[in-house]
């Protein structure tokens, strides 16, 4: 289970550096897309709740291991 959470995490992080260098991109030049923009704080809340449940998912093991 944890390492599909890091799977996912991962891949996450790889489109949230994509969306991200699209936003930078259109900045650079002196242009915005709403759309990009909401693309990558959508990615930004998918990788948030990834790393809550990677987080919740390893307090769960280490409350398991100890009892």
């Amino acid at each position: 289970m944890l390492q599909t959470i890091d799977a996912e995490i991962a891949a996450a992080e790889h489109r949230t550096e994509t969306h991200a260098q699209t936003v930078r991109a259109l900045l650079a030049v002196g242009e915005s897309s709403v759309e990009a923009e909401q693309a990558l704080y959508l990615e930004l809340d998918r990788l948030t709740l990834l790393r809550d449940r990677q987080w919740n998912f390893r307090s769960m093991q280490d409350f398991l291991s100890a009892a």
